[in-house]
């Protein structure tokens, strides 16, 4: 794997774009923990959609929990997507308002446009984009490579722009890998911002020092919070150093102290405003999470443990009266907020941003970022034209 010592990517050619390549090379999932690089056709683009030359893209954690699937059809994965335009639809043109050459960040969601929740800007709800509700739905970095042209993903010299893509233009001056980590800070500013309220005068506390506890972290900072206490374990020692790069006021190591006794310590015994729980899920620790929060506070979940929860205490949540948030994904407003924040260069990003790998070591980052490699990666970044692939 390639070191932290990044190197922008190189710029893409003139003649690299305005054209349709005859084939792309990707990296394709054919399995539980197996990937292969192949030569794939790139079909002609019509009218209503287009082509990005991707120049990079993010290894997100939910990569990591669906890498290790078994039963999953072949696919390209990769949904943290940053590029340059290659092609476009007259159609296209006209509703994304871009050219060929502009440079742009891609959500993963591909919303209907017509729903309750599309036209409330609540589009990251949209069924039409959401695979649990509809095995059928449309999404980057998940749907198989039999469905249309395949070109579904990001781990991908090039990926076909569906007529409902959402895209967000990409300041210059925000550097590839750094663009690719737009997705998770924008969950961290939806949950900790939109969804909990952070801001002056208000506590939050954060558990889970991964990529979206991070993002929060940023988030609640950026949105004026005075204290911000990242929560991780020992193994953590790193990833919260980072939290302090980042905004964090207070750490707290939950396997060496009492993780409620420290935050009622640190807040001289009044409790966080908000709590935001991005780990990865136990009744423990939820309990935890509302043992932290003051009366009337609010508790932002994004826990996606996959099973229910056993022993959780409904109880003190209904006496301390608690608001309770489910969160998952970001909000239009947040990815722009996030790349808003990056062309500041307010914050070290280049703390989160560990580790780059071309296309033939996809499997190799996707491991890493599930921790499954002795390496401590927080977010990993594809670029699709470096290494073998690239030639």
């Amino acid at each position: 794997m390639k070191s932290s010592a990044f190197s922008t990517s190189p710029s893409t050619a003139p003649d690299l774009l305005d054209r349709v390549p005859a084939t792309t090379v990707a990296a394709v999932t054919t399995g539980r923990r197996s990937t292969e690089l192949r030569t794939l056709p790139v079909p002609p683009v019509g009218a209503e959609e287009g082509l990005l030359h991707v120049d990079a893209a993010g290894v997100c954690g939910s990569d990591a929990v669906s890498y290790d699937k078994e039963g999953l059809p072949e696919r390209i994965m990769g949904h943290e997507n940053v590029g340059r335009i290659a092609a476009l639809g007259e159609v296209a043109a006209r509703r994304w308002g871009v050219s060929v050459g502009d440079r742009v960040a891609v959500e993963e969601y591909l919303p209907c446009g017509h729903c309750h929740f599309c036209r409330s800007s609540e589009f990251r709800l949209c069924l039409g984009s959401d695979p649990s509700h509809d095995p059928d739905a449309l999404r980057y970095g998940t749907t198989e490579l039999a469905r249309g042209s395949g070109l579904w993903g990001g781990f991908s010299q090039y990926l076909r722009l569906h007529e409902r893509t959402v895209l967000h233009r990409v300041p210059e001056n925000v550097s590839d890998h750094h663009a690719a980590m737009a997705l998770p800070i924008a969950n961290g500013y939806e949950w900790a911002f939109r969804e909990g309220g952070a801001g002056p005068g208000r506590t939050v506390v954060v558990i889970g020092p991964g990529q979206q506890g991070l993002g929060c972290v940023l988030g609640a900072h950026a949105a004026g919070a005075p204290v911000v206490v990242s929560v991780g374990l020992r193994r953590d020692a790193h990833r919260l150093h980072v939290a302090r790069r980042l905004g964090a006021t207070h750490t707290v190591v939950a396997d060496e102290t009492d993780p409620v006794e420290e935050i009622a310590r640190i807040t001289g015994g009044k409790l966080a405003d908000v709590v935001i729980d991005t780990a990865a899920g136990t009744a423990a620790v939820v309990n935890q999470a509302i043992a932290m929060a003051r009366k009337r506070g609010t508790l932002v979940s994004a826990v996606s443990a996959g099973v229910p929860l056993d022993g959780v205490d409904f109880g003190l949540l209904s006496r301390k009266y608690l608001t309770v948030r489910g969160v998952r994904g970001h909000s239009y407003e947040a990815v722009e907020h996030a790349l808003a924040l990056m062309a500041s260069g307010r914050y070290p990003l280049e703390e989160m941003a560990s580790l780059t790998v071309g296309l033939d070591q996809v499997h190799d980052a996707i491991l890493a970022t599930a921790g499954a490699t002795g390496h401590d990666v927080i977010h990993a970044t594809v670029l699709p034209w470096y290494g073998t692939a690239a030639g």
